[in-house]
């Protein structure tokens, strides 16, 4: 008879109190298990639950490079990480700058 698991095979060389831990699964294997199965509409899933907003700040990325930005430039509202990526931006024409900031969604006429 071909053996399917493991854990119920007895093991000479394991002291006889010994038990197997129990497996535990990952995020996609419950989700997989969560779509297999008949749920009521009002069982919670990790589909159907609503979570709090973070309480965290959101982080700031750099436009340019994708670090995390510190600082904001006050004419143009690009974030950068540094000096030499402001050195960068001052030197950019209007029409780039609309599409930094088109790109994550900030997109305001420059005057």
């Amino acid at each position: 008879m071909p053996v399917t698991n493991m854990a119920h095979i007895h093991k000479p060389f394991k002291r006889p109190g010994w038990h197997a831990s129990k497996k535990t699964k990952n995020l996609k294997q419950i989700i997989t298990a969560e779509k297999a199965k008949e749920w009521k509409t009002s069982t919670p899933t990790y589909w159907n639950i609503e979570a709090l907003p973070s309480m965290t700040p959101q982080k700031k990325y750099c436009d340019i490079t994708g670090l995390e930005a510190r600082y904001t430039d006050p004419k143009t509202r690009l974030r950068y990480h540094s000096t030499e990526v402001y050195q960068l931006i001052k030197n950019q024409p209007i029409g780039v700058v609309q599409q930094y900031l088109g790109l994550r969604n900030a997109a305001v006429v420059l005057k």
